[in-house]
């Protein structure tokens, strides 16, 4: 019996001492559920996943946000003092994730791309939560996270962070070309594609630079985060899950997607020449070399607290329309936090994932790396959000309803729609250049595959 006793110590001692190494931690308690000491005066620890690491800006944010909500000293309904840890795994999270699921080793909330949400709900990884929420914190949140955390009517997700982005614009070159300020686009007399088209013809016309960058491969979801709007705009969609050759294939998507040929077309051009920004330089519009870009809130951030040339001569109009509609979609999306089945107790989760993606944390998140706060009072008091460029990108977000694709297949959906949008810039050098049939050939790829 002493020799089983003494066997049983050693095996429980190796397996804490692996349960201790599974990843790197802070805060207190560790990397898996919920804990909680029993009764009034004992702790509540909310575990959560985060995927930066703690030395990049936005993994230093989060420290601190968990550094402020540990100080508050929240209460649950029973008691409990709430307490979150956070555990920092930066570009292996998912493994993590995938590696956890057999175990019930889930924290109580792990990070979430908004796009990756409806993959998430079918896998059975998190879970609903709005009946968890206190009253009125979802509707506290700008419609764009709320849309993006909704699958089948439930609500999933929260994140404290936007991106909106929009038609980047050199005042001083399109004056150059005969433009006024009062030529320049709005959200209630938006340019259209064509629009820019035109004045890139005016700008050439003028001596004036006249390519715009369209940053298609930006990040590893740019296509879909700047140019999903591409088909909304022209009133079409994304389909379903398994229906998606249907919806890209129909004339609405198919002219939305068309916006962007006439940028690769060669008509008014020399042999070297394009409409489209092709260097490698990624500063050419914040440095004044081309006079329009595609872009994401980042690069105003960059001029506004910097000293270039550019300052004070440039706008951002909204996300240009598709001719004859008056849909908007404007570029958006982040990451976010949601509550995973392994949760031991969703409403004390739901606490700390509200402070986590509130007006605090996501002002937070503004000051160290440009993303906009994703709550309304906060858009509404902050300073910066009140005048100029700030205020513009503030209002595109605010006005757009829609989102990426909610789909279980978006992995495979994001990789086929960029396929397209690449086979399209290369239109002039593919052989019987035919875009539907890509579309239909990449969509119907998507639509037989496995989620």
């Amino acid at each position: 019996m002493a020799n089983k006793s003494k066997s049983a110590l050693l095996f429980l001692l190796g397996g804490l001492m692996s349960l201790a190494s599974c990843g790197p931690t802070s805060g207190v308690g560790g990397g898996g559920a919920s804990t909680s000491e029993p009764g009034p005066g004992g702790n509540k620890i909310i575990t959560v996943w985060v995927h930066k690491n703690e030395n990049e800006d936005e993994g230093k944010v989060y420290k601190q946000i968990q550094n402020n909500f540990n100080a508050l000293g929240l209460k649950t309904a029973s008691g409990a003092t709430l307490r979150m840890s956070m555990s920092f795994y930066g570009s292996t999270l998912e493994t993590k994730i995938s590696g956890s699921l057999m175990t019930g080793g889930l924290p109580d909330i792990i990070a979430v791309d908004s796009s990756d949400v409806a993959s998430k709900v079918y896998s059975e990884i998190i879970v609903p939560i709005e009946d968890a929420l206190e009253e009125g914190v979802a509707d506290s949140y700008v419609t764009s996270v709320t849309e993006a955390g909704t699958i089948d009517g439930h609500l999933y997700w929260l994140s404290g962070m936007e991106a909106p982005g929009g038609l980047y614009y050199n005042k001083t070159m399109l004056r150059a070309a005969g433009y006024t300020d009062a030529d320049f686009g709005t959200l209630e007399n938006r340019w259209t594609w064509d629009d820019v088209h035109e004045a890139q013809v005016r700008l050439k016309a003028a001596g004036q630079p006249y390519q715009i960058a369209l940053n298609e491969g930006f990040g590893s979801d740019g296509y879909m985060y700047l140019y999903s709007s591409l088909v909304y705009n022209a009133g079409g969609d994304f389909g379903s899950d398994d229906h998606v050759e249907e919806a890209l294939t129909s004339p609405e998507a198919l002219a939305g997607m068309r916006d962007l040929e006439q940028f690769y077309e060669t008509d008014g051009l020399a042999s070297n020449e394009t409409w489209f920004y092709n260097g490698t330089a990624s500063n050419a519009f914040t440095a004044g070399t081309i006079p329009f870009q595609i872009h994401g809130p980042w690069d105003a951030r960059v001029i506004e607290k910097g000293s270039s040339a550019i300052k004070g001569n440039y706008g951002i109009m909204p996300y240009p329309a598709h001719e004859g509609s008056d849909e908007f979609s404007s570029p958006c999306g982040s990451f976010g936090f949601a509550v995973t089945k392994d949760s031991s107790d969703v409403a004390a989760a739901c606490q700390a994932l509200a402070y986590l993606t509130g007006g605090e944390a996501g002002e937070l998140m503004y000051n160290a790396i440009g993303t906009f706060p994703t709550n309304q009072a906060k858009l509404d008091s902050m300073a910066d959000f009140q005048n100029g460029v700030m205020k513009d990108l503030k209002d595109y977000l605010v006005a757009n309803d829609y989102t990426r694709p909610r789909q279980a297949k978006y992995p495979r959906l994001k990789d086929a729609y960029g396929e397209v949008l690449s086979y399209m810039r290369n239109m002039n050098i593919v052989s019987n250049y035919d875009l539907e049939a890509k579309v239909r050939e990449e969509m119907r790829d998507v639509d037989n595959a496995r989620a």
